[in-house]
């Protein structure tokens, strides 16, 4: 599902069966998030809770499905290593909270997509079109090519940014001070 050397995000773990009574025992049957595993022949790929907050587990020993567990992180490279904290600062909440909280929630994936809200706020206020807009966006070059694109990707993600754009000016700024989006 996921390679931990492609996604920081990921934990590469082994999985030991250990006493639930243990202080880092870890029990999948008992998390009140969706968990979903894939197994095959190279272990275990886990993830736990949804969208941007989920954790991201790949054990390559042991099972998660062996409840409760003790799990050994492997961390290798300064590279990716500020991530790979946050991925472990977020199965520490789920361990001790049972979910991530705000101060442990993953950036979004596009950082530039306040100033692309921002863009759109301002075009919207100068009653632009969703075209106009994309344009300003994206770059006219890119929307003459891509705007009549069969799969509809530029003007479904121009309608996104009007539509997020337009519940930020209806209140929703808040989200945005936030880093949701």
């Amino acid at each position: 599902m996921w390679d931990h050397k492609l996604d920081p995000l990921t934990i590469r773990a082994t999985a030991r069966a250990c006493s639930a009574q243990s202080a880092d025992a870890f029990d999948i049957h008992r998390s009140q998030l969706g968990v979903t595993i894939l197994k095959d022949r190279a272990g275990e790929e886990a993830l736990i809770g949804y969208g941007r907050n989920a954790v991201r587990l790949s054990i390559h020993e042991g099972s998660l499905l062996d409840g409760p567990v003790c799990l050994t992180y492997h961390l290798s490279g300064r590279e990716h290593f500020a991530r790979r904290i946050l991925a472990l600062r977020q199965l520490d909440a789920i361990m001790r909270l049972g979910r991530v909280t705000a101060g442990v929630s993953t950036p979004a994936s596009n950082p530039s997509r306040p100033i692309m809200l921002l863009r759109t706020l301002n075009a919207l206020a100068s009653h632009s079109s969703a075209h106009l807009i994309a344009c300003s966006l994206f770059g006219e070059e890119v929307v003459a090519r891509d705007w009549g694109h069969p799969s509809d990707y530029l003007r479904m993600q121009t309608r996104r940014l009007i539509s997020r754009a337009r519940r930020l000016a209806a209140g929703g700024y808040v989200m945005l001070l936030r880093g949701i989006h």
